[in-house]
Order: structure tokens, then C-alpha cells, then sequence
């Protein structure tokens, strides 16, 4: 019996997996892109914790690196989704090489 309540669990938890993931809503083509490289609440690479998780919060693309982050950023979404309002920061170019200095005579 046992056994029987295992496999009637793990099929309805795979059934249920395969559901959600074909149920994207519409908008999530049309969702602005993530502007960052990095989870949104914990700074962590996305692939971190095995592969980042995409949602969209008003039809912006917001992703994490694992479940924990979501729960975390769905309580402070505001100020989260301020996060990806803010201008991204782009790396400082690299200051022109020096010109060479004239050649000094040699002393006679």
C-alpha cells in the first residue's frame, strides 16, 4: 500500500512539475529582459544553486539563484524591483597608454 502511495505522489508531483512549466503566462515573451547577472536578493551567480529561476513580475523578468531568494524578494518586491531601475553600472575604459617620453642625450 505503501508503495502504491509513493508512485500515485511522485506521479502527481511530476504531472503537476510538467503543468506548470507548459503554463507560461503570455506576457512572460513580452516581459522586459534581466538587466543583472546576478540574483536580484542574494548577489549570487544564477547558476549557483543549480540553474536560475525565472519569473515575471510586472511584465519585468526577475531571476534568482534558488527558491529561498524568491520568498525573500516577494516580500520586499518594491524595493527590489527598484533594484533593476537603477542604471547598471558599466566598467570605467581604460585610461590611453602614455605617450612615450623624448629621448634623453647622452652626456658627452
Amino acid at each position: 500500500m505503501s508503495r502504491f502511495l509513493a508512485l500515485a505522489l511522485l506521479a502527481t508531483t511530476c504531472i503537476g512539475s510538467l503543468a506548470a512549466a507548459d503554463a507560461k503566462p503570455a506576457d512572460a515573451a513580452a516581459a522586459k529582459p534581466y538587466p543583472l547577472t546576478t540574483c536580484i536578493v542574494s548577489g549570487e551567480a544564477l547558476d549557483s544553486m543549480g540553474g536560475a529561476i525565472v519569473k515575471v513580475y510586472d511584465g519585468q523578468e526577475v531571476k534568482f539563484c534558488c527558491r529561498g531568494c524568491i520568498k525573500k524578494f516577494e516580500k520586499s518586491k518594491p524595493d527590489y524591483m527598484k533594484k533593476m531601475d537603477a542604471p547598471v553600472a558599466t566598467p570605467a575604459t581604460p585610461a590611453a597608454p602614455a605617450a612615450p617620453a623624448a629621448p634623453v642625450p647622452a652626456a658627452p
